[in-house]
Order: structure tokens, then sequence, then C-alpha cells
């Protein structure tokens, strides 16, 4: 068979011997037990672009993976161990690898990778985007749910820290749907009501966020309801209603004071008044200002 090829080798074409792939991956050897992982990349890319039927090319590819994380060449060394995890699913070596693309991406997201720049002049973290891309790799690759939820953790958290609030809470909710036995699920649901409410002071949908704030931490203690955090998640449902009634209030007191909508403002202080049981404090002002939309009303109506 001539040529070359990126997909996993076809069954049956597997070479039972590779004289030639042998004596490379031992000479990579060699350069690696001396310390030389610069010096073992040659051999190891010679196995894995002419010798990709040898029975070795997995561990080459393994090996050179290593030596590309062993001089910081972090992005090549991920997408070795990817390779070797795509190309050669039965290997012995592929939960290692993806266990080395694990703790690379948990070094990245948490700040402990130093990525060399200008030849060394000095460092610096890795990308946002390529940490994103590695996590999302993982989670997609991960070969059973206890790795792709620490996975999915990780990259839920780092999106929070990196500012990007919207997409941590879809990524926590993806992790809730798809692995809801791990023991991440209870945390990643609070956090999907956490950051539900948070949003409510951003943008033009804040009755929106704060009924989605509600129904996340009522799901919490559905899913969850002998975990130690339930009557507090309770606690902040009850709290996120008590927000919408006031919230209602304010969109009534713009509608009588900014925008002289007085029809709409007597609507908005009229549900608030019905759920006096849920925020007195929020009825009683709503009372005082519904007898000044009413009047309001009354006056316009007679101008006409």
């Amino acid at each position: 068979m001539c040529g070359s090829f990126d997909d996993i080798p076809p069954v049956g074409q597997v070479k039972a011997v590779d004289p030639e792939a042998d004596a490379l991956l031992a000479e990579a050897k060699a350069f690696q037990a001396e310390g030389r992982m610069a010096k073992s990349r040659a051999p190891l890319k010679e196995i894995v672009q002419y010798h990709k039927l040898a029975p070795n090319a997995p561990e080459a590819r393994y090996l050179l993976g290593r030596a590309y994380e062993a001089t910081q060449d972090y992005r090549d060394a991920f997408k070795e161990y990817g390779k070797l995890i795509d190309r050669y699913p039965q290997s012995s070596l592929y939960a290692d690898a993806l266990n080395h693309q694990l703790a690379m991406a948990m070094d990245a997201a948490t700040g402990k990778m130093s990525v060399p720049v200008l030849w060394g002049a000095w460092s610096t973290t890795m990308e946002s985007g390529v940490v994103v891309k590695w996590l999302r790799e993982i989670v997609e690759k991960a070969p059973y749910n206890d790795m792709a939820a620490t996975a999915s953790s990780i990259l839920a958290k780092y999106l929070v820290e990196q500012g990007r609030p919207e997409e941590a809470r879809l990524e926590y909710a993806r992790l809730v749907e798809k692995y809801p036995d791990s023991r991440y699920a209870p945390e990643a649901q609070l956090m999907v009501a956490q950051l539900w409410a948070d949003s409510h002071t951003r943008g033009d949908n804040n009755l929106v966020n704060l009924s989605n704030a509600r129904e996340a931490y009522e799901e919490f203690t559905l899913r969850f309801p002998k975990h130690a955090d339930a009557k507090k998640a309770l606690s902040e449902a009850s709290n996120m209603e008590r927000l919408m009634i006031q919230q209602q209030l304010e969109v009534g007191r713009y509608y009588l004071e900014r925008s002289k909508e007085y029809t709409s403002a007597i609507f908005c202080f009229e549900d608030v008044i019905r759920q006096k049981s849920v925020n007195p404090d929020a009825a009683k002002e709503a009372e005082t200002l519904l007898a000044k939309a009413r009047a309001a009303a009354a006056t316009t109506v007679s101008e006409l």
C-alpha cells in the first residue's frame, strides 16, 4: 500500500512488524532518556508520517506529544494527542493521551501554563480561544462521563472568569442535561440559576431573566431534593419571585412617571397588589402609586 492518509488505518492492513519503524522508535526513546526531547522529534515524525501502519505508530504519536509538551509546544502536543485519540481508538495509550489533554487544558484554564513568546523572551498564559477549543474538544471526545463532565465544568467556570456568562450558563445547562448523575451536576444547576439571576441587571429582559432564575432554582430542588443546598435553592426561588414583583412595580412607575401610559401603569400596580403575600412592601408602595395613576388617568380623560 502506497501513499499517505490521515484516516484510521483500515482493519487488517496494519503491518505485523516494521523493523525500520522499530529502529526509529528506539532512537527516539534513547534521545528522550537522555532528556533530549526536541531531538527525539525527527525520528518520531518519520514514523507517524511514513510508517502509519507500523505496530508502534500509536506509541510514536504519543511520544511525539510528550516531546512537544516537554518543550512547551503545547498546541502541537495537544494536537498530537488528539491525532492518537482519533486514529487509534483501540490503543492502550488512548486513555493516557486524553488524560494529558485534560491536564494541559486544566493548567491552561487556571493560568498555570506558561507559553513562551518571541523565542522565549518572556512567557504569557494561553489564549482564551485555545483554552475553550481544547476543553470543548475533550467534552466531545471523552469516552466516559466523568472526564467529559469534568472538562465541561472547567469550561463553564473558565467562561465565567472570562466574562462570558451567557456561554457559561449554556455550558452548565448542557452539563446538567448530559451528565445528571455527575458530581458536578448540582453545582452546575445552581450556577444556571445564579447566572440567570445576575443577568436581570443587564439588558431589557429583566422579568424574563428573573423568571428563568426562579425556574432554575426550583428545578434544583426537584433534581436534588436531598442536597444540602435544596432549602437554600427554594429560598432563592422565593427571592426571585419577590424581585420579579419589585421589577413589576418599577415598570409601573416608569409608565406613570416617564411615559405617561396610565392604563399600563394601573395594570402593573394592580398586579403587584394581588401578590401582596409575596412582597408586602412592594404592594404597599403600589397602592400609593395606583391612586396617583388613576387620578392622572381621570384627569387625562376629562381633558379630552
